[in-house]
């Protein structure tokens, strides 16, 4: 059995390397498809519960009301992030 010459091996190393560069974008593409749903997830549970609690009818109430407490929300949510550490 012949041993490779080192131009063969580049040539291996080189199709290696876009293999490589190739799963590392899948990869990359499938984590940020995972980070995009989360956050979709997220958004879609905020929205609902606003919309229970302060029975919201369209997104310029929404506007309105998220305005108009915003300022007391966020007064409050050291307060309010560790009543929750707490719980768990």
């Amino acid at each position: 059995m012949a041993r490779k010459s080192e131009t063969e091996r580049l040539q291996e190393i080189e199709q290696k390397i876009v293999q490589l560069r190739a799963q590392k974008q899948q990869i990359e593409t499938r984590v940020k498809q995972k980070e995009r749903k989360e956050r979709t997830r997220k958004l879609i549970q905020i929205g609902a519960i606003f919309e229970k609690w302060c029975d919201i009818q369209s997104v310029e109430e929404a506007e309105l009301v998220a305005k108009s407490i915003s300022e007391k929300v966020k007064e409050q949510m050291p307060k309010l992030r560790l009543q929750i550490q707490s719980k768990n």
